[in-house]
């Protein structure tokens, strides 16, 4: 099941004392790449925060909010960070004495800066805000992942009505390659007796080298490949795996047998059915890039 790297969820209790918040959305991108935006106070949290996403999709730029309120108040141990008060303290001084500034270094001053005070939650608080956090936190990844596969569905129903319609135009340029190759075969002999005037020519001989030159332009093999490809595409789209590179590939393929064809056929309408199985193939590799 194709699944979109575009996603949202969120959810929000109060468990134990605690209203907590958690919100996760995400974009596309080739890796994964996930930032967990909380309190520093939960920072030993984040590990755990980042393996739970990390089950819910492997690739996107993924965003975590995480916002938790202690409504029976804050149980945080709060200490003086004594090593930077006692630095800043004394460059406050020395700038004093060395430039004659006025004013006082008090409190308040000191305070004031946000690396005086340490706050620490004991390993067992930590345990606790874990076991409130991780309910909500699933709640709001499954709806993330809902959303996501919906998306991703919608997608792919896109790229498969593209696919039909690229197997149209492969059929239209199947049924006409026999008589392009023909057409490109009289051209050339055509344009050498036109050359040649009243030369004898070995006529046998011309029309087999004619016919060489023909079979250069014969598209088949390239026809029989891009079948392939719009079968494998098909099978991968099925399929409930991470398939966003691998069929980003197959659209390369595609679209290096869709060259090599529109340099090999001189025919007008094979000219432009290729510039548009190009233009659907565009299509499809931008839709393609949104796809996990």
């Amino acid at each position: 099941m194709a699944k979109s790297m575009t996603g949202y969820g969120r959810a929000r209790s109060l468990v134990g004392g605690r209203d907590i918040t958690f919100e996760v959305k995400s974009v596309n991108n080739r890796f994964l790449d996930l930032t967990v935006k909380m309190s520093r106070l939960y920072n030993p949290l984040e590990d755990r925060i980042k393996q739970l996403v990390r089950n819910y999709t492997t690739r996107g730029k993924v965003d975590v909010y995480l916002t938790v309120d202690n409504i029976e108040g804050d149980k945080t141990e709060l200490s003086v960070n004594r090593e930077f008060v006692d630095s800043y303290v004394r460059q406050l001084r020395s700038l004093q004495n060395e430039y004659e500034l006025a004013g006082d270094v008090d409190v308040s001053l000191v305070a004031s800066r946000q690396e005086t005070f340490i706050t620490k939650k004991s390993d067992e608080d930590m345990e606790s805000v874990w076991a409130a956090i991780e309910p909500v936190a699933r709640e709001a990844l499954e709806g993330y992942f809902a959303m996501r596969r919906t998306e991703g569905e919608k997608l792919k129903d896109d790229i498969l009505s593209r696919i039909d319609k690229l197997e149209q135009l492969r059929n239209a340029v199947s049924k006409m390659a026999p008589a392009s190759v023909a057409a490109a075969k009289m051209r050339m002999l055509e344009r050498v007796k036109e050359l040649c005037g009243n030369v004898p020519l070995d006529e046998a001989r011309l029309i087999t080298e004619c016919a060489v030159y023909a079979d250069k332009s014969d598209i088949t093999e390239e026809l029989v490949r891009l079948g392939s490809h719009f079968s494998q595409l098909r099978k991968l789209l099925s399929k409930d795996d991470n398939i966003g590179k691998t069929v980003d590939f197959l659209l390369q393929e595609t679209n290096r047998e869709i060259n090599t064809i529109g340099s090999k056929s001189s025919d007008v309408e094979i000219a432009n059915i290729v510039v548009e199985v190009k233009s659907e193939l565009e299509k499809i590799r931008e839709q393609i890039q949104n796809i996990e």
